[in-house]
């Protein structure tokens, strides 16, 4: 409720906020924009890209150069040992994730309507707008044991991927809104509105106005939902106890409970570096796909 509360205060007044400011500062951004502020602002961003966030997110997959050189890499590749399971994770994550990113599209492109054109009314299209923020704010394990609890105890009869199905796609839901329902706000309402004085239904508007102006968005909505699959954990764990996508099988390898290990510190580097390596591989392609297409 507080959170909920807080995004309507922002949508609320972030709607009515001029930025920028209309007052400038002519000799403070100048100083700003010579070129010996402007190399020292850039690489004190790099710096901080690296020491912050990237190298501290890729430190466990250290050893995996290590493991290039040992008897590790070929046991991972032939399936060996705790390999087997691991491999079977890792396809389910994908498998898992190209799914949830369909059905997003599918069923997430006409609520980002609904809520950017405002369908329902005003009030209540804003009161919508907030509750599709509310997978967000639970954390993910509190809502995976939600979901189980819910899908278990009322349809018993639900295959277990199909809760992982629903468990990722109330995840991801959100991103896919956002990115999309932020993308149609700007456009144009007096282009839709021309259209269909010129005739046009309402599907044709959105195949020949809103979904090419928004297709990108559209796309890099795709990406974050597909990228936010891959990484689930905590709604993956309450939600499924036979299948095990491959965070959770890494998961399984860190924990200190288990005794004795199931997988060396090596195996575990490496089978991080194979996750990296895929899911960066993947979303390179599909960035290649989207730059610079076009402005939305």
């Amino acid at each position: 409720m507080v959170s909920l509360a807080i995004f309507l205060a922002i949508r609320v007044i972030g709607a009515r906020l001029r930025m920028p400011g209309k007052q400038v500062w002519p000799t403070f951004e100048r100083k700003l924009s010579y070129s010996k502020a402007t190399s020292t602002r850039n690489g004190a961003t790099l710096v901080i890209f690296l020491l912050i966030v990237l190298i501290p997110s890729l430190y466990v997959a250290l050893p995996a150069f290590s493991a290039v050189f040992t008897p590790t890499l070929s046991n991972a590749i032939s399936g060996t040992g705790v390999w087997g399971q691991y491999w079977q994770g890792l396809t389910l994550s994908y498998a898992l994730g190209a799914i949830v990113t369909v059905l997003n599209v599918i069923i997430g492109l006409p609520m980002a309507v609904i809520v950017a054109r405002r369908k329902l009314g005003k009030m209540p299209s804003a009161i919508l707008d907030l509750l599709v923020n509310v997978p967000l704010i639970v954390p993910s394990i509190a809502l995976g044991v939600s979901l189980a609890i819910f899908w278990k105890q009322n349809f018993a009869f639900i295959p277990e991927i199909w809760l992982l199905i629903f468990a990722h796609l109330a995840i991801t839901y959100p991103y896919f809104v956002r990115a999309t329902a932020a993308a149609i706000e700007r456009i144009s309402v007096d282009m839709e509105e021309a259209s269909r004085t010129l005739g046009a239904k309402p599907l044709g508007v959105f195949r020949t106005i809103i979904l090419p102006l928004t297709k990108y968005s559209v796309f890099s909505g795709a990406i974050m939902v597909f990228t936010r699959s891959i990484s689930e954990t905590g709604a993956t764990v309450a939600v499924s106890s036979a299948l095990k996508t491959a965070p959770v099988v890494i998961v399984n390898w860190v924990k200190p409970t288990i005794l004795p290990p199931p997988a060396t510190p090596m195996e575990i580097g490496l089978g991080c570096g194979f996750l990296i390596l895929f899911s960066f591989a993947i979303l390179l392609v599909l960035r290649l796909i989207v730059r610079g297409k076009g402005r939305y």
